[in-house]
């Protein structure tokens, strides 16, 4: 399969998507509606260059803004629908992207003005954390998004005999990469804004034949009674250490649940566990490299990757070009040219193309599915009023991995937890704000040679205790 950019890869499919408002339509269809979307962007004074965001649930208007922008050599900032409005501000500004408000739609015709030679232009700017406060913003081209669909779809196997469920964000790298892998293989997709029930009715009334998510969301279905007796592959990201029997109880309802590796920076489903082995051998987060033209190596204990899904650079402040500084310290250059991405994470070679995800090496947490830095928790309690110092960990439950804070008070001061926890969700993500929050006199600290260091493992002794794990 060769595509010339990502509407070529939906005008050359045989896909029909179906939504959840019943609507189904082609791929080359969802192409020429995208033809008017981008001549309405353009009346509306988008360029080619310009960042449009995407600010939506899974739906057709979703899809057809994805294809309008590449068709138009504009560049889709994916902004999370579970972000705060005071974190979709920061956001952006910080990637000067605008929200399309398509007041010409109704009158602008279809362009034919375009052509579907799109691979070298910058596309989609995904939002992930690492250690610091402001997410990083990671800029794909147009190539690596349609080249690691290719090679997503020979090695997930999806054909036009799949039924793909696609419940991940569009906003996020998952559900973006399984939507262009699953219409690369031709096969019949339904995109789908993920609600518990409704999902499960979806469950019951489509033959779903492969689907990925999250431990937690296959928890969630399987305890709901989802049908998944269909599923012939479904790839989940391990990010709950209290589901450690997920691929098991899933395969006791007759779903082949298998792990898999993915991050902003290399695409998701860059690798994935044979799914013939064994429960045990499958729920081993990590996998084989999906991309014959991939590669990974681990050096001193730090997994670093390549290959045609690899990022352009992270976006700098203002949006103007890459932040080559940002970007050069995660990119590493080999003895014979080869650039390698420093993933910060913790992990071991099987063989040569195949390893085994152990953990992250920094203090990140996973919470929702999501990498937060602890810094963009504690910096908003720190700014809550008497409160003189601020730590987070998350704690694994079986509904979820949950943050809990613990704050240091001015003198005198007295904690109200609750008016805490409200002053958190007016400036956080929901999935960010604490479940429970203490205060404490003084974080414990050890005061080794390297400094003093907060003893966190004590502070996620203590969070366990309150939550009553």
């Amino acid at each position: 399969m060769a595509f010339n950019g990502v509407a070529d890869l939906f005008a050359q499919s045989s896909s029909v998507l179906v939504f959840d408002d019943g609507t189904e339509i082609s791929a080359p269809e969802l192409v020429d509606r995208a033809r008017v979307i981008t001549a309405a962007l353009r009346a509306d004074g988008f360029g080619p260059g310009d960042r449009v965001a995407l600010h939506r649930s899974n739906d057709g208007s979703a899809v057809e803004l994805l294809i309008a922008a590449a068709l138009g050599s504009m560049t889709i900032v994916a902004v999370n629908t579970r972000y705060s409005h005071a974190e979709v501000d920061d956001l952006m500004s910080r990637s000067r992207a605008r929200h399309p408000e398509l007041t010409n739609l109704n009158h602008s015709p279809a362009l034919d003005d375009v052509t579907l030679d799109r691979l070298d232009h910058p596309y989609v700017v995904f939002t992930t954390s690492g250690t610091t406060s402001k997410p990083k913003m990671v800029l794909h081209h147009q190539r690596s998004i349609v080249e690691h669909a290719v090679d997503v779809v020979d090695g997930f196997g999806y054909c036009a005999d799949d039924t793909v469920l696609i419940a991940l964000p569009l906003c996020g790298t998952f559900g973006l990469t399984s939507l262009m892998a699953a219409v690369a293989g031709n096969a019949r997709v339904l995109v789908h804004a993920f609600d518990l029930d409704a999902t499960v009715a979806l469950t019951h009334r489509e033959r779903i034949t492969t689907m990925n998510g999250s431990d937690d969301m296959f928890h969630r279905l399987l305890l709901a009674g989802a049908d998944l007796s269909s599923i012939r592959l479904a790839g989940y990201a391990q990010f709950n250490a209290a589901l450690s029997d997920i691929a098991e109880r899933a395969s006791d309802a007759g779903a082949v649940l298998t792990g898999l590796y993915g991050m902003s920076e290399v695409q998701a489903l860059f690798a994935l566990r044979d799914p013939s082995l064994t429960t045990e051998g499958r729920s081993r987060a990590g996998g084989q490299l999906v991309s014959p033209r991939a590669g990974a190596r681990v050096v001193d204990g730090e997994l670093h990757l390549r290959g045609p899904s690899l990022f352009a650079g992270y976006l700098s402040e203002g949006g103007d070009a890459i932040d080559h500084d940002l970007t050069g310290r995660h990119l590493v250059t080999d003895a014979s040219g080869t650039t390698w991405f420093r993933t910060g994470d913790l992990a071991e070679m099987d063989d040569a193309h195949t390893f085994h995800y152990i953990s992250r090496l920094g203090d990140v947490l996973r919470l929702g599915g999501f990498l937060v830095a602890p810094s963009e928790i504690t910096d908003v309690l720190n700014d809550a009023p008497n409160v003189t110092g601020a730590q987070v960990v998350a704690v694994d439950r079986a509904s979820g991995a949950r943050p809990v804070g613990f704050v240091t008070l001015a003198p005198g001061a007295t904690l109200d937890e609750q008016s805490l926890i409200d002053y958190c969700v007016t400036r956080l993500a929901r999935y960010k704000v604490p479940i429970r929050i203490e205060a404490v006199d003084a974080f414990p600290v050890t005061d080794g040679p390297n400094g003093v260091k907060i003893r966190l493992t004590e502070l996620r002794d203590r969070a366990a205790e309150l939550l009553g794990d």
